[in-house]
């Protein structure tokens, strides 16, 4: 009796989990109909870089710096991601989307973005009759999305995207962000976003001081009860696109804490860029300026797990740079130049010029990047790639020089 009552018992459970988890297939298959895809992206290859930087009288580093690297990189065309993307019509011409997406290290299988599990994008929102659009959660800020497509690399390939002299369209993503975006004519969208905390970290250095000797103290971003003591965002855009002409402006001012020492004035950071396909080629040029500080720029190559020790403005990956009185203009000419059907030619010009507090310094010189790559489609959704990239006075720094060199495939599905 006692063995036929647990036979049955388990029985009842083994019926009741079935039921449960045809729930859960079923209620998966339901949202597949209602428009749910799982999408990614698999970039992987092997790069060559090597960073120089001479000691001088005054600055640092106070010895010289000569290092190489050789091996395989991952992300490089676009970084290695996967994702959920779905969305519900509601009727009345209101919908419901979200997106979830991961980046990861494809050639270690580690996650990336400080191992977030859906360090990418994390957002839920409302559109109505596609004209307007309300998101919350982890994105980008306006400038990196409506620059991507003035960026002939489109804010890819390392050191050769637009973030390497423009930080705040350096793919930058901002936690706890609301997003509103409108459409009120054709080809025309702007939007407005504030984060109320990014999760970015800060570095207050004051009067240039903490540079001068490498000991600025970084401040890790998070998200503290007393919300004005968290570095909170907000970005401006607007973008028109109509026909071969894309005309984008964007803005993105940061607020710091208060209750810390040299923490003002806040950064902020404007950006105009244009492109124009002649069909033959598309032509793409960018102008902006950076007041009292810096939105981080992109480290030197990509793909490279350890830091090359090659000094830069930002000193930690991720975060942003409060310097009251410094002030840099950024260009930027880019060409897309598609040889043949699958062949495409990338190619661009970066300038960064330091002004005001770092113009008579020596350790700041102007920023020049020469850049190119070529694309080879094999299918619909696998291309194959090279590219190099030579820095001057990289990140601004006086005589630190990087250069890369690489090949890749890139599988998207």
């Amino acid at each position: 009796m006692v063995l036929q009552r647990l036979f049955k018992s388990a029985r009842l459970h083994l019926i009741a989990t079935s039921i449960v988890c045809l729930g859960v297939f079923s209620s998966g298959a339901a949202a597949q109909q209602n428009g749910v895809t799982l999408y990614g992206i698999i970039d992987l290859g092997l790069e060559y870089d090597h960073v120089r930087q001479y000691a001088f009288s005054g600055g640092l580093p106070q010895t010289p710096l000569n290092q190489s690297f050789f091996g395989m990189t991952n992300g490089v065309q676009s970084g290695s991601r996967f994702g959920l993307r779905g969305n519900e019509d509601l009727g009345g011409g209101f919908g419901v989307n979200f997106v979830l997406e991961n980046g990861f290290n494809s050639a270690q299988g580690t996650l990336a973005q400080g191992g977030r599990i859906f360090g990418r994008q994390s957002t839920v929102g409302m559109t109505l009759r596609q004209t307007g659009s309300i998101d919350f959660g982890r994105q980008l800020n306006l400038a990196s999305n409506y620059f991507l497509s003035i960026d002939p690399f489109q804010e890819g390939f390392g050191q050769a995207n637009i973030g390497s002299s423009f930080g705040s369209a350096n793919t930058s993503r901002l936690g706890n962000m609301l997003l509103l975006q409108a459409t009120p004519v054709t080809g025309l969208t702007v939007g407005a976003g504030y984060s109320f905390a990014t999760e970015l970290s800060a570095i207050y250095a004051g009067e240039l001081s903490c540079i001068n000797t490498l000991s600025c103290p970084v401040n890790s971003g998070g998200y503290n009860f007393n919300s004005s003591q968290n570095m909170r965002a907000l970005t401006l855009g607007v973008q028109y696109q109509r026909g071969p002409l894309n005309m984008v402006a964007a803005y993105d001012k940061l607020y710091g804490d208060p209750s810390l020492q040299e923490s003002g004035p806040n950064p902020s950071i404007w950006v105009l860029g244009g492109a124009y396909d002649f069909k033959a080629v598309k032509l793409s040029l960018a102008y902006g300026v950076a007041q009292d500080g810096f939105a981080n720029g992109q480290t030197q190559g990509t793909g490279a797990t350890a830091s090359s020790g090659l000094i830069s403005t930002s000193w930690t990956p991720g975060a942003v740079l409060f310097l009251p009185g410094a002030r840099a203009s950024s260009y930027l000419v880019g060409v897309t130049a598609p040889l043949t059907s699958q062949l495409t030619l990338l190619a661009s010009w970066q300038m960064m010029q330091p002004q005001g507090l770092l113009e008579g310094d020596a350790q700041f010189k102007t920023q020049q990047i020469y850049s190119a790559a070529l694309t080879q489609q094999l299918s619909a959704r696998t291309n194959l790639y090279t590219y190099i990239s030579y820095g001057q006075n990289f990140a601004m720094i006086n005589t630190a020089e990087s250069f890369v060199f690489g090949v890749g495939m890139r599988h998207q599905f």
